[in-house]
C-alpha cells in the first residue's frame, strides 16, 4: 500500500489574484490562504511542481501579480482511513487509548498520507480533525515513532487535548517501554542528558554538553536475560524524541533492530513497546491505567534471541 495520495486524487484549488493583494511571493501568498497548512509544506508543494500561475509551474521565490491564477493541485485535507490495523483499546467522551503497531506513523507530516493513526482516526473519530491546533495530529497527544508499538493517547475534545498536554508538560504522565537491548544490562539506573537534532536533514538526535537542547531523563531496570541480550523495562518522565534509543545505545546497548543507533542485530522490527500508561482523566479526575501486550513481532524475535541454539 502506497503512503501517499496518487496524483489523480488530490483535490485542485484556485485563487484569483487581486490588486488588493499586492504582489506577494508565492509561497506567503499561499500561506495566508491556508492558514492550517504548515509554509514548509507549501514549499514541498511548490517544489514538486504542483502549484502553477496561469498554468505554468512556478517557483517558490516567484512574486504573484493582479489577475494571476495560481492553481494547487495538491492534498490540502487529511484523507480518513479506516483500513488500518489500528486497535481502540478504550474510548470515552472525552479521549481515546489506542495499541499502535509497528510500522505505523503517528501523525501525517504532509497531507497527502493516508496511512498514519491520524489518518485512521479521521476515519473511526471525525471530531478528532479540530481537536488539536494542527490537523496533522487528529488529537493524538503524544508520539511514538514509527518503528515503535504499543499505547498513544487521543483527545476527543479541544479541552481533553489542553488538559492533557498539560500532563505531559508537567511530566504527570507515566509511560513505560519494553525493550529488548544487546548485551547484559544487569544493573537498573537512570540516564539524564541534553538532546538536539543531528544528522542528514536533522531527523536523528544526539546527546550534547555544548549546545542548547531538551532535557530527557531515562529510567531502565533489566527484567530478564537472555543469552546475549536483556529485556529492559524503561519509564520516561519526558518526552524528547528518541531519547529511550539514544540513551540506550549510550550505554553500549543498542536496541534490537535500531540501526539508526548501532545496532547490529538484524530483526524485523525496532523491539521497543509502548507497554503501559498511566494519566488522570481531564473529566472525572480519576487516575487512569491501560497496558498493552508484547505484539507477536516481539515476541518471536525475543524467542529467537532466547534460543541457545541461534547462531552468529
Amino acid at each position: 500500500m502506497t503512503n501517499q495520495l496518487s496524483p489523480e486524487a488530490r483535490p485542485l484549488l484556485q485563487w484569483a489574484v487581486t490588486p488588493n493583494d499586492g504582489t506577494p511571493r508565492l509561497d506567503a501568498f499561499l500561506s495566508a490562504r491556508l492558514p492550517s497548512i504548515a509554509r514548509r509544506e507549501i514549499i514541498e508543494w511548490i517544489a514538486n511542481g504542483w502549484v502553477c500561475i496561469n498554468n505554468r509551474v512556478s517557483r517558490k521565490g516567484v512574486r504573484v501579480g493582479a489577475e494571476d491564477l495560481v492553481t494547487v493541485s495538491a492534498a490540502h485535507q487529511l484523507r480518513p482511513n479506516p483500513d488500518l490495523a489500528i486497535t481502540v483499546s478504550f474510548t470515552d467522551d472525552a479521549l481515546i487509548v489506542l495499541d499502535k503497531p509497528a510500522g505505523i506513523p503517528s501523525i501525517a507530516l504532509r497531507h497527502d498520507e493516508i496511512t498514519t493513526v491520524a489518518n485512521f482516526l479521521l476515519a473511526r473519530f471525525p471530531e478528532t480533525a479540530t481537536v488539536s491546533p494542527r490537523s496533522l495530529e487528529a488529537g493524538i497527544v503524544h508520539r511514538l515513532d514509527t518503528a515503535t508499538s504499543g499505547l498513544l493517547l487521543v483527545a476527543r475534545t479541544p479541552y481533553a487535548y489542553g488538559a492533557l498536554c498539560e500532563q505531559f508538560a508537567a511530566h504527570l504522565v507515566d509511560k513505560h517501554y519494553l525493550a529488548l537491548v544487546e548485551g547484559h544490562l544487569r544493573a537498573k539506573g537512570q540516564r539524564v542528558s541534553v538532546l538536539v537534532p543531528a544528522g542528514q536533514h536533522r531527523r536523528q538526535m544526539k546527546e550534547t554538553t555544548s549546545e542548547p537542547g531538551q532535557e530527557a531523563r531515562t529510567f531502565y531496570t533489566p527484567v530478564e536475560q537472555l543469552p546475549r541480550h536483556t529485556l529492559v523495562r524503561v519509564m520516561i518522565p519526558t518526552g524528547v524524541r528518541h531519547q529511550i534509543r539514544i540513551h540506550l545505545a549510550a550505554l553500549g546497548h543498542s536496541i534490537v533492530g535500531d540501526v539508526l543507533y548501532g545496532s547490529s542485530e538484524k530483526a524485523a522490527r525496532l523491539c521497543l513497546h509502548a507497554e503501559s500508561l498511566t494519566f488522570t482523566h481531564p473529566l472525572t479526575r480519576k487516575r487512569m491505567y491501560f497496558t498493552s501486550p508484547l505484539p507477536e513481532d516481539f515476541r518471536v524475535a525475543q524467542q529467537q534471541l532466547a534460543s541457545p541454539w541461534r547462531k552468529g
